[in-house]
């Protein structure tokens, strides 16, 4: 039990660096595959914000690889998992929210891929 839980911290750690990578090499760019080319995608404050919350998924990220790798304790490695799994349902939530209060007129799919299945990875991991 104890190998999935860190080979599940390592998945969800390296799933969301690489996020946070592709979202601060080129944020415009990351803006524009979501909205398209409308007004404000280019500006720098839509640019920061995808910035800060690629820095954020790093953050989550880099705190599952480092534990991976550093934490030898099968119910420190499951509370890992599952405060991710919370955490990752708070942002989740949140561009749930966006949509449901008319700041979004669509999800995008991508977030509607990758969180419910790093959330389900975390609690199959630390459930199971």
């Amino acid at each position: 039990m104890f190998m999935e839980n860190i080979l599940a911290m390592q998945i969800v750690g390296a799933v969301l660096v690489l996020l946070a990578i592709m979202k601060n090499r080129d944020p415009i760019g990351f803006n524009k595959s979501i909205f398209g080319d409308v007004e404000g995608v280019e500006g720098g404050p839509a640019a920061s914000m995808r910035m800060l919350i690629g820095g954020g998924f790093a953050g989550i990220g880099s705190i599952n690889l480092y534990c991976s790798f550093n934490v030898e304790d099968t119910v420190a490695t499951e509370a890992i998992l599952v405060g991710t799994a919370i955490g990752l349902a708070l942002v989740f939530g949140t561009i749930l929210g966006a949509k449901f209060r008319g700041y979004l007129e669509h999800i995008p799919i991508p977030p509607m891929v990758i969180f419910p299945g790093l959330i389900a990875i975390c609690l199959y991991s630390a459930m199971g």
